[in-house]
């Protein structure tokens, strides 16, 4: 079984849904730190590495994540992130703060 194939049976197993799927490439900066968000100088290349992630929407304020790496799980309220001791998490929590923060309204996944 693929890696792909892996995260779709596993998020049926626990949320009995079919996904929609997405997948994250890697990258490296070849002269350094990534600071291309701060406008500085990259020279980035894609490396064999991903991220994979399985979701479906929610009709209410709840996030539920897991973690196949990890084995763990969080489930928070969209309306009140706050940084997680489980730090795998905080990378999707801080994409969902930034979307906020652009006046879009989340919901729950």
């Amino acid at each position: 079984m693929n890696i792909v194939q892996k995260v779709e049976t596993e998020f049926q197993k626990l949320f009995n849904e079919s996904p929609l799927l997405f997948r994250s490439p890697g990258r490296v900066n070849l002269i350094g730190e990534h600071t291309d968000y701060n406008m500085g100088f990259v020279l980035p290349a894609a490396i064999d590495k991903a991220i994979y992630f399985a979701i479906t929407p929610r009709y209410d304020d709840i996030c539920n994540l897991y973690s196949l790496d990890f084995n763990e799980s969080i489930q928070y309220p969209v309306s009140s992130i706050q940084h997680q001791e489980k730090y795998w998490a905080n990378y999707l929590l801080g994409v969902v703060d930034q979307i906020q923060k652009l006046g879009y309204n989340i919901k729950g996944f």
